[in-house]
């Protein structure tokens, strides 16, 4: 069954709902000749984090096309593949510790050993299903 909102609903409450799950998204680009040993790779990493970290539940990785409208993504033709990661957590809480513990470690290793940049990344908060 779908879930409504009523008018009486602030949009500043859903907005900053901490306890409700999240994906957290992160948009990476990876040349394509790395790309199979980085996939290889971020398996084993994902499914580490979701075992250790606390309130990261589930990860799912999607390639995507090349993204559009981003002026610096115009230079490298057609020499990367495009990644999408959704980390599932619990609430913002568990992201927000994740963030101010381990992230930043974590993000140094990989760029040590992969030199991949993240293009961007976002925080999406569940508010209703149908």
């Amino acid at each position: 069954m779908a879930s409504t909102l009523s008018s009486t609903d602030s949009l500043t409450n859903l907005i900053s709902a901490g306890t409700s799950p999240i994906i957290y998204e992160i948009n990476l680009s990876v040349p394509k000749e790395k790309a199979r040993a980085y996939l290889d790779y971020l398996t084993t990493f994902t499914k580490n984090v979701c075992a250790t970290v606390e309130g990261f539940t589930k990860c799912n990785v999607f390639t995507q096309p090349k993204p559009t409208g981003l002026y610096w993504l115009s230079e490298e033709g057609d020499s990367k593949v495009y990644l999408v990661v959704h980390y599932h957590i619990d609430s913002e809480q568990h992201l927000n510790a994740y963030l101010e513990t381990k992230q930043d470690a974590m993000a140094k290793q990989d760029q040590e050993k992969w030199g991949f940049l993240v293009i961007n990344r976002r925080i999406l908060r569940l508010q209703l299903t149908a």
